[in-house]
């Protein structure tokens, strides 16, 4: 009995570890659209911009506990869909059900990854607004078809610039400086 349990353990443990879901990486679809614009307003094109998706398994609200899944894609070149990516099907290292998503863009010149251009003065990147997808399954019979990133439907944003990482003066060095100036004035009279 023993060896039984044991067995069917290892076995839940094994279909446990290779569990994945599916999703479309889109962030335009039947229903659904969110368009992402540089700092001027205009629709990103072509690949001087990168998206990823950054997700949890389940439903939270921080975005600090999302991690990339390191598969970016490019914005569609053609005119009409500027600020628009269609990065085809995505495999999630989880099982299927809900997960909360987030797309993060970035300017490609400034780095590789979402979190390297973070750190460049200067750099045009962004976030969605945090949403939930539903992963399907790909090992159904039938196999699910990827579920659609429906709910990030009018979440979409605008990229912001980094800024830079010039220190704030402390208080102390504030109030020595107004020290300082108020014992030049003093002399001065």
């Amino acid at each position: 009995m023993k060896k039984l349990i044991l067995t069917a353990a290892l076995g839940v443990a094994c279909v446990s570890a290779f569990a994945q879901g599916t999703l479309n990486f889109a962030n335009a679809g039947v229903g659904y659209t969110a368009k992402v614009t540089d700092t001027a307003g205009a629709g990103l094109s072509g690949a001087g911009f990168s998206v990823d998706l950054y997700w949890a398994a389940g439903v939270t609200a921080n975005s600090s506990s999302l991690v990339a899944l390191g598969a970016p894609a490019t914005f569609s070149t053609v005119a009409a869909q500027a600020g628009y990516f269609f990065g085809g099907t995505r495999t999630v290292p989880t099982a299927p059900g809900v997960i909360t998503a987030q797309i993060r863009v970035w300017d490609t010149a400034a780095g590789s990854t979402w979190l390297a251009a973070s750190g460049v003065t200067g750099a045009q990147i962004g976030e969605s607004a945090l949403f939930q997808v539903t992963l399907a399954d790909p090992n159904a019979t039938p196999p699910g078809v990827p579920a659609g990133m429906s709910g990030i439907n009018g979440k979409g944003f605008q990229l912001a610039l980094v800024p830079s990482n010039v220190p704030e003066p402390s208080t102390l060095a504030l109030a020595g400086l107004g020290l300082a100036g108020m014992l030049v004035l003093r002399r001065r009279k």
